[in-house]
């Protein structure tokens, strides 16, 4: 007969072991798991680039695309659908500011603002953007950039108005982006007194088309 400590010494030993071994399946799915939630977050991340030059008019439409580099601009859309894009200017004029645009074309020719396929008597200035007011005329009106001494400018800007990759009227992947020579006044435009018919003669001088990154 096998003595009652004996049997106790081994009962608490093996129930040591399943302990130690439910210990380590736990924490094995535990690290899987977490592992395929950060995995899943990563795959609804979309990036996008557009790397600026320099563009001159050829017609009333159409332009030729130079070499000179004005900068590139970084969008990223996040888990939540909400899109930040980045823009870094680079060999601009000093202390000068920069109007930014999306197109509806490309950079030869761009075409009129893009404006979530509405035509351009279609204003955005009171529709919300991640729960706040546009204030710009436009959809695709993205904002003024100011250049520094040096001749670089940086802005950023957060929307759900705009969408990557997602095949509707709100994806501005392969629309054109187009820096301009001088600012513009979006709130103004916004007021409900001004006169929407009037042109816009702020000349066209760098572009960059919106390109996936895979």
């Amino acid at each position: 007969m096998i003595p009652a400590v004996t049997m106790t010494k081994k009962s608490n030993q093996i129930s040591q072991l399943i302990y130690a071994l439910t210990f380590s399946v736990s924490i094995i799915l535990c690290t899987t798991l977490l592992s395929c939630s950060d995995e899943n977050i990563e795959d609804r991340t979309v990036k996008a680039e557009a790397i600026l030059t320099s563009i001159y008019a050829d017609t009333d439409s159409t332009f030729i695309i130079g070499e000179e580099p004005y900068g590139k601009i970084d969008f990223i859309q996040d888990e939540d659908s909400v899109v930040t894009i980045d823009i870094y200017l680079e060999n601009f004029p000093p202390n000068s500011i920069h109007s930014v645009h999306i197109h509806s074309g490309s950079c030869s020719q761009p075409g009129m603002h893009w404006n979530l396929g509405q035509d351009m008597m279609t204003y955005y200035c009171t529709e919300e953007s991640l729960g706040i007011p546009w204030n710009k005329p436009r959809a695709g009106d993205v904002g003024n950039v100011s250049v520094s001494y040096d001749g670089t400018g940086f802005f950023s800007l957060k929307t759900d108005l705009w969408k990557l990759s997602t095949l509707d009227s709100r994806d501005i992947i392969g629309l054109s982006i187009i820096v301009h020579d001088t600012q513009d006044d979006f709130i103004g435009e916004c007021e409900p007194s001004h006169d929407h018919t009037h042109t816009h003669p702020n000349a066209k001088v760098a572009c960059g088309s919106i390109e996936l990154i895979p």
